[in-house]
């Protein structure tokens, strides 16, 4: 990988950094980074892998952000995670680090209400927690996905405001399995597209040189003990207009898994009907703020107290001791 820009990076162990990767994203990533700034990520590490259109001005032209570029086929990097897994030994260990695609936003409970970054990060770290796992919620919009077009200034939860609603919630959270379960293959992708599109991710650890991460982020070997137990999410946008030319591409580029066997799917499905609506009023939740996951019973009410009773707890064992 080449380094883009030649900005300083802080020794700061108290900063909050996100490392993601793209291709031809221009027109997403300042509204990525734009949500994420105001979450309270402090600092983004960038991979930019060959695109042809204005990402890496668009990235360099932020003062937060560090861009590197590389070549590299994605599919030879375990999809990302080698260039993120580099970058993050030289400027990860220590922080609390956000692993995302450019597509995928970062949601913790009460995050729109006053909840801050450092308070959610300070109940984990209260509570001996060094990764956090996501459910992928697929978001889509109530009209075809050709007409589904993101604009310049659009809000892109305007755009795409819905997602099916999840199964198994509890035993998504309150378990680990290492083999594969039904509980992680659901949503949208699934109900439409009968795809297997694993939900589960672990976009966000304290970083330290003896985690080792699979490919797409999906498994971690980790200490249960050291999972978190907040409800987090991952709002992840890709059924936009786009997506038809960026499916053709996936597939003459085989960079995704299984030779993009997936975006085989969706392309076949989308020329066989080109107004293919994923809206169904049956399953489809407007996702508003928070008050939508405390609705539908997705997150725990008391859950902004959470990180005080941790801090409590940790307190108390310090004393005991």
């Amino acid at each position: 990988m080449k380094r883009l820009d030649n900005k300083p990076v802080p020794e700061r162990g108290t900063e909050i950094r996100c490392f993601c990767c793209g291709r031809n994203e221009a027109g997403r990533i300042p509204e990525f980074l734009a949500y994420h700034r105001r979450l309270g990520v402090d600092r983004f590490f960038f991979v930019d892998n060959g695109s042809t259109d204005e990402s890496v001005e668009v990235a360099l032209a932020d003062e937060s952000v560090h861009v590197w570029r590389t070549e590299q086929p994605y599919q030879e990097s375990r999809f990302g995670v080698d260039w993120h897994e580099d970058l993050l030994k030289r400027f990860g260990v220590g922080h609390w680090c956000l692993l995302l695609d450019l597509d995928e936003f970062f949601y913790f409970p009460f995050c729109d209400q006053g909840r801050s970054f450092e308070d959610f990060l300070a109940s984990q770290d209260a509570a001996g927690h060094t990764v956090v796992k996501s459910m992928m919620l697929d978001m889509y919009s109530d009209r075809s996905i050709g007409e589904t077009r993101l604009g310049s200034d659009q809000n892109i939860f305007e755009l795409c405001p819905y997602f099916d609603r999840p199964r198994n919630l509890s035993l998504f959270f309150t378990r680990d399995f290492q083999r594969m379960q039904r509980i992680y293959f659901q949503g949208v992708r699934e109900r439409v597209f009968s795809t297997s599109a694993m939900t589960r991710k672990y976009p966000l650890v304290r970083y330290s040189k003896d985690m080792r991460f699979s490919p797409g982020y999906h498994h971690l070997p980790a200490d249960v003990r050291s999972l978190g137990r907040e409800r987090t999410f991952l709002f992840h946008f890709k059924f936009l207009s786009g997506l038809q030319e960026y499916a053709r591409e996936s597939i003459d580029r085989e960079c995704h898994w299984n030779a993009s066997s997936e975006y085989r799917v969706y392309l076949d499905r989308i020329d066989r009907d080109s107004d293919l609506n994923l809206h169904d009023p049956r399953v489809s939740i407007r996702f508003r703020d928070t008050d939508t996951f405390l609705e539908q019973r997705m997150i725990h009410p008391r859950g902004r107290q959470r990180g005080v009773a941790d801090l409590a707890a940790a307190l108390l064992r310090r004393i005991v001791k």
